[in-house]
């Protein structure tokens, strides 16, 4: 019996389901969380289903997360979405359901739960929801709001299909573009920026830091992205930036969070860089992942290790 099989099986026995996805949510947690939470109060309107995490302002649009008492996780099926490891999970509520199953596309280092559907190089954890759904449509129901947010969390993951894209992306693209929704408009804000981001990206462009192996990174200060009062817009904005230079082969953003250490988020052209990632607390797709640095001392230590392998 495949992974798929059994997850749709569980679906049917629940009669509550909660999907949880990881802190700090990207484009594809909200949009697999959303997405199969959808699919599921469509195909099944009788079932209760909760999105529970933090919510941010960019997600707004797809709807909010649902607050919920600790009792309703008794009985429950937990299903968390995007989540490589579980330090990662937001909520860690997750753990006192009564079936849990993790669904993700990032490499499965930390396989957690009763049952686990994670495959590999997938564009998204948003596409694999959307092969769910269409492995199952003669059971399952998606609605147009549920295709936009599959729609979404592919955009996002792969950078407006920069990264981890093929054939086969583009194939579940295709597949989501025949629902009616603004794709579009998708795409327009997911290529805007706020005023306060567009004079945060001058100060990037203007400190960020290029060796001659091909390597372009800036460390960001709390104050210094405090100062420039992006409210909930956040600094993925600044990611792609630091790519434009063409003769960059890699680029990372160290960004200190308010708590001291720093979020590091690593991107290359062709250059795989997730194993550095993995050796610093985190991970993700060969060309883009994302880590965390406890101190100055460990921001030296991984831009020695990604100019080892430039």
């Amino acid at each position: 019996m495949t992974a798929e099989t059994v997850i749709l099986e569980q679906i049917k026995k629940h009669d509550t389901i909660i999907i949880h996805r990881h802190q700090r949510p990207d484009p594809d947690a909200f949009g697999a969380q959303f997405g199969l939470a959808d699919l599921i109060q469509n195909s099944f309107p009788e079932k209760k289903v909760y999105t529970v995490g933090k919510m941010q302002h960019s997600a707004l649009w797809m709807g909010t997360m649902d607050e919920i008492e600790d009792q309703l996780y008794e009985d429950a099926l937990v299903i968390v979405v995007d989540t490589a490891n579980t330090p990662r999970v937001d909520d860690q509520r997750w753990e006192q359901g009564d079936t849990i199953v993790k669904i993700d596309h990032h490499p499965n280092e930390e396989p957690y739960g009763d049952y686990n559907w994670v495959i590999e190089g997938a564009s998204s954890t948003s596409a694999i929801i959307f092969s769910f759904y269409q492995q199952f449509k003669n059971e399952l129901a998606l609605s147009n709001s549920g295709a936009s947010y599959l729609y979404n969390g592919i955009v996002g993951d792969t950078g407006r299909f920069l990264y981890a894209t093929n054939a086969k992306t583009m194939e579940v693209v295709a597949g989501l573009m025949e629902f009616d929704f603004d794709w579009f408009k998708i795409n327009q804000m997911m290529d805007t920026i706020s005023p306060a981001a567009a004079k945060m990206s001058g100060y990037v462009l203007s400190n960020m830091q290029m060796n001659d192996l091909g390597l372009n990174y800036i460390i960001l200060k709390h104050d210094v992205v405090e100062s420039f009062e992006l409210g909930d817009f956040g600094t993925a904005f600044v990611v792609p930036l630091l790519g434009k230079v063409n003769t960059m082969k890699a680029w990372i953003i160290f960004e200190e969070q308010e708590e001291g250490f720093y979020r590091v988020r690593m991107r290359s052209r062709d250059v795989v860089i997730n194993k550095v990632a993995a050796r610093h607390g985190g991970g993700g797709h060969p060309f883009a992942s994302g880590a965390l640095a406890q101190d100055q001392t460990e921001i030296n230590t991984i831009i020695d290790e990604v100019n080892a392998v430039l």
